[in-house]
């Protein structure tokens, strides 16, 4: 790949960053740019230069994905996203492929069972910082980012009633979360009369530091391991969280406005069944032979 190709993703990529665009977000286009790179290159023997680039290039490339590299209809979407993003800060505005249209299930949560399992787990270490990282994940939905930027001045703790702020959220946006007599209870014994600095410590009980992502990663790996989960997503919780609102029958707004989403659309998707509900639904039918 030529130096022109990477500078020319550099500057795109500080573009978007002054457009408030996600960490995450930027390196999931950079990859797929960069893939796109590496395929054109590779198929047209030579450079890429972005006004070089046709319609008949970009359709070969979607039959590539979804064909060759047997990529999901949501990956292949988001790679055309990327690449026309690109391609516009590069001054061509071409006609993109059509999405690749997919029965979309609802993400996958951890079913009450599931809760039960991770939470012993996370009571039997008898660490109050891990209890209260994981309770208040299931209980809030915080996106992890969110979780390790916390402070304790974003709490308010009450014995009837509790909220937390979300100073820096997607899209830079700024919500207030509710917090439950679960996460306040198991927060207050945490923090033990800490009264400033980071909610969350990067060595339990000892720590000074904040507890990153990636702490909050390794934690999670850990509980996943010992309450026998073949893999648990940081992501996971917040899709709990949401269908567990949903099925205390809350609405579809209030729901939005807890997580932060802008669309109610992004919402829709936790009131679709998940793939698991459909394997119980076939199931049923064994069940009666």
């Amino acid at each position: 790949m030529s130096l022109i190709n990477v500078l020319d993703l550099n500057a795109w990529l500080e573009h978007l960053r002054h457009a408030n665009k996600s960490e995450n977000t930027l390196r999931a286009y950079r990859q797929r740019v960069l893939r796109f790179i590496l395929w054109f290159e590779s198929t047209n023997g030579g450079a890429l230069v972005p006004e070089h680039v046709t319609p008949t290039d970009l359709r070969e490339y979607k039959s590539y994905l979804l064909i060759n590299m047997k990529r999901s209809p949501s990956t292949v979407n988001l790679s055309f996203i990327a690449i026309a993003n690109w391609l516009d800060f590069n001054g061509q505005n071409l006609q993109m492929p059509s999405h690749v249209e997919e029965v979309r299930s609802a993400p996958q949560g951890l079913d009450r069972l599931a809760q039960r399992s991770l939470i012993r787990a996370v009571e039997h270490e008898s660490m109050p910082r891990d209890v209260a990282l994981i309770t208040l994940m299931l209980n809030t939905g915080l996106r992890i980012s969110e979780v390790a930027a916390l402070d304790i001045d974003d709490l308010i703790i009450g014995d009837r009633s509790g909220s937390l702020k979300v100073r820096l959220g997607k899209g830079s946006k700024f919500r207030t979360v509710p917090i439950n007599s679960d996460t306040r209870n198991v927060l207050r014994e945490y923090l033990n009369g800490r009264t400033k600095g980071p909610v969350f410590l990067s060595q339990r009980e000892r720590g000074t530091g904040r507890l990153t992502a990636s702490g909050i990663r390794q934690v999670i790996d850990q509980y996943a391991y010992l309450a026998k989960f073949p893999e648990l997503h940081p992501h996971t919780f917040r899709h709990t969280f949401a269908r567990n609102l949903l099925k205390t029958g809350e609405g579809l707004e209030m729901v939005a406005e807890i997580l932060g989403h802008k669309s109610l659309n992004t919402t829709r998707i936790y009131t679709q069944p998940s793939e698991q509900d459909k394997a119980n639904a076939v199931e049923k039918l064994s069940a009666r032979n």
